[in-house]
């Protein structure tokens, strides 16, 4: 299979690709997440995409998307406890489930670090929700580890 990663500012699709993400956490934390809509979505992503420090990239093979990933580079200024740093955060990232274990994530994942890389970023961060074992697992497996646990009441 070959796989295309390719920058994307078509917030229909990424509201497409989204859908079935949103759809498991509202399911596993409605009181948190809302039930998709298309159209808020959509809405969502290009307010998102008018950061300039933000950008989405989409897998496609054969034409098709298959899978998505939205990084923002974000930067904290030196304070009197942490000193300055910019990393990339990787704020959504999905492939659709017929194309999973087949290294689509990989390579959204690898393209987001390489142009962390290209900006100087050496640091990339994420997160993901309690209960998303297959998050987890695969954060895991492409060299993520725990550096902090937030926790709520």
């Amino acid at each position: 299979m070959d796989i295309e990663i390719v920058e994307t500012t078509d917030c229909d699709e990424l509201a497409a690709l989204n859908e079935p993400i949103q759809a498991w956490h509202h399911q596993n934390f409605p009181d948190d997440f809302k039930p998709f809509n298309a159209y808020e979505i959509s809405k969502a992503f290009k307010n998102l995409l008018t950061n300039r420090d933000c950008f989405a990239l989409v897998a496609k093979s054969d034409g098709e998307s298959i899978g998505y990933l939205v990084g923002i580079m974000k930067s904290r200024p030196e304070s009197a406890f942490q000193y300055e740093k910019t990393i990339l955060e990787i704020d959504q990232i999905a492939v659709v489930s017929g194309y999973r274990k087949l290294g689509v994530g990989k390579r959204l994942l690898d393209a987001a670090c390489l142009r962390a890389r290209e900006k100087g970023i050496s640091e990339i961060q994420l997160n993901h929700w309690a209960g998303n074992e297959l998050a987890e697992n695969f954060f895991g497996k492409n060299g993520f580890v725990y550096f902090n646990h937030r926790m709520r009441k």
